[in-house]
């Protein structure tokens, strides 16, 4: 099976450590990366090129459906 790369995209850090941990316990995940900021998440994209991408709808600086349609 191959590993399905993960980017995670959430300002509450506690999110961020469940979301983490869950997926430390699953097998074929890799978290490639985490932000906070939704201004962050194109770049990081870019850098880290997920399968995946996690995205709270509410974060700081662009909102999770603006940062979709940008991905898109």
């Amino acid at each position: 099976m191959d590993t399905l790369r993960v980017l995670v995209a959430d300002d509450h850090r506690l999110m961020l450590a469940a979301v983490r941990r869950a997926f430390a316990d699953a097998e074929g995940f890799e978290i490639v990366g985490e932000v906070s900021i939704g201004s962050h998440v194109v770049p990081a994209v870019r850098e880290t090129k997920p399968d995946v991408v996690l995205l709270d709808l509410r974060m700081p600086e662009l909102d999770g459906l603006a940062c979709l349609e940008r991905l898109r």
